[in-house]
């Protein structure tokens, strides 16, 4: 009881007080020192609620940020790579294409050499037929001319067969390789995209 008679003493004095501002240091008295730490206790755990509230706002705008990059990424690499199919596929439909026109040349000039080839047998059957002729003529001076000819005229057919073979040879492998060079660089063009 006596700490409860020093305890309203002391209330009356600081109540007495000649101004405001003593009343209220004379209030502050009152409170126990213990109550002043646990409300700096409860102040410090409040600022450190709102610096984790803030952090954590941070974090998962942080968050939200990374997830939105990663699709733009995606997103980005996923038409990269379907530029780069549309591109092989164009390539290798040009190359395909040129390919195609190349056999259709080669055919071509293939059935030309052939033309040429059945046009050197049709002219080597005329040359034997006019020796036959000349053979068959019969009379004595001819026979020994004939003789002559023959042999020379053989030795022109012989000669002009090999011209001619070693001409379609030259002919079929220089179409050939005209065909495959013209259908490289038409490969190339579409392909390089002129």
């Amino acid at each position: 009881m006596a700490t409860g008679q020093a305890a309203s003493a002391h209330l009356e004095r600081a109540v007495c007080a000649s101004d405001g501002g003593g009343r209220m240091t004379a209030w502050l008295k009152l409170v126990p020192t213990w109550a002043y730490l646990v409300l700096g206790l409860v102040l410090a755990v409040g600022v450190q609620q709102v610096r984790v509230m803030s952090a954590q706002s941070d974090a998962s705008k942080a968050q939200a940020d990374l997830s939105d990059y990663r699709a733009e990424v995606s997103e980005r690499d996923r038409r990269a790579a379907m530029a780069v199919i549309q591109e092989n596929q164009r390539r290798q439909a040009a190359t395909e294409k040129a390919d195609a026109e190349a056999q259709e040349q080669l055919a071509a000039a293939r059935t030309d050499a052939e033309r040429a080839g059945s046009a050197l047998e049709r002219l080597q059957q005329r040359l034997a037929a006019a020796e036959q002729r000349s053979r068959d003529a019969g009379n004595a001076i001819t026979a020994q001319l004939g003789q002559a000819a023959e042999d020379a005229a053989r030795v022109r057919a012989d000669v002009f067969g090999r011209v001619g073979e070693a001409a379609q040879l030259y002919a079929r492998v220089a179409d050939e390789r005209g065909v495959a060079g013209a259908a490289c660089e038409r490969a190339y063009d579409a392909v390089k995209g002129n």
